[in-house]
């Protein structure tokens, strides 16, 4: 308290200048009306400005939450269109009507028709390497969300790798810019497929392998994933046809070419982790196979 005081008589005079000039600026703004309307509306717009500002820093904090939301939703929304392409449905109207009823009814039925086959998680790349000739990603995901080997990684702009190796909270990713890496990928305008890899060089460029010759290819067609492997969902956009198309020297009934990615693999950031819910059904069935033969 001492202290207090000592400060105050130090420094009486100033502290006086301001409790006067306040009591004049008070007097004036309450006994004069174009003086009591500047004041009003000034403060009127400093509040405005105060409360944007506050506003924007709130946004600003709950801007990653907003995010998280929204890429769970977006992960919901690509799980349906994943499923989406591989629903088959009568296209006459009665036998619509008549499958319809029986779906009510039956869930045998839902299931061989409708059943959804895959699931999709969101992650976040936080380490990726593009220069070396086997390439890999790191995603906050783990065992603890679900995730597994052999499932595949995408983004809204394309394929990104395969998951390896699982850890409770995180995940390595192989790259598909790893000579291991093969995608089986389809032309998109043919519906014909074949095997996408990367040979090294240019990390934003693979090349297809395995297309029929006689598909008339040409530079700009689409490449999309097949549906025939057990990771990746159909019609996933890769990338374009770009640059030569030649007859493979290693088998001459065959086309090879390059294809320029969709997804720049040095731009990596959230992506979806896609779980095939019968995947183990199916490698289940494919064991079976090898053994009988």
């Amino acid at each position: 308290m001492g202290k207090i005081l000592q400060l105050l008589l130090r420094n009486g005079g100033f502290v006086t200048l301001v409790l006067v000039e306040a009591f004049c600026f008070f007097i004036i703004v309450q006994f004069n009306e174009r003086q009591n309307a500047i004041f009003t509306h000034s403060a009127g717009i400093m509040a405005g400005r105060t409360l944007e500002k506050r506003q924007q820093f709130a946004d600003y904090i709950g801007l990653r939450e907003r995010m998280d939301s929204l890429s769970k939703v977006n992960a919901r929304l690509q799980t349906d269109l994943a499923n989406a392409r591989i629903v088959k449905i009568p296209r006459r109207d009665t036998s619509f009507i008549a499958l319809f009823d029986s779906l009510n009814r039956t869930d045998s039925v839902r299931r061989k028709v409708m059943r959804p086959l895959y699931e999709y998680y969101t992650a976040t790349v936080i380490s990726n390497s593009i220069s070396s000739a086997n390439n890999w990603l790191m995603i906050n995901r783990g065992s603890k969300d679900q995730i597994a080997p052999n499932m595949a990684v995408v983004t809204n702009n394309g394929i990104v790798g395969i998951v390896r190796h699982v850890d409770p909270n995180f995940s390595m990713v192989m790259s598909v810019l790893h000579r291991q890496a093969k995608i089986s990928a389809a032309l998109s305008r043919f519906n014909a497929f074949g095997s996408l890899v990367w040979e090294g060089g240019d990390p934003n460029v693979m090349t297809l392998k395995y297309i029929p010759k006689h598909f008339a290819v040409k530079v700009g067609d689409e490449v999309v994933t097949s549906g025939f492997s057990q990771m990746f969902p159909r019609k996933i956009l890769i990338g374009h046809v770009e640059g030569d198309i030649a007859q493979d020297p290693e088998n001459p009934y065959f086309l090879v070419m390059k294809v320029r990615l969709s997804q720049d693999m040095s731009t990596v950031g959230d992506v979806y982790v896609v779980k095939n819910i019968f995947q183990p059904e199916q490698d289940s069935i494919q064991v079976k196979v090898r053994d009988e033969q």
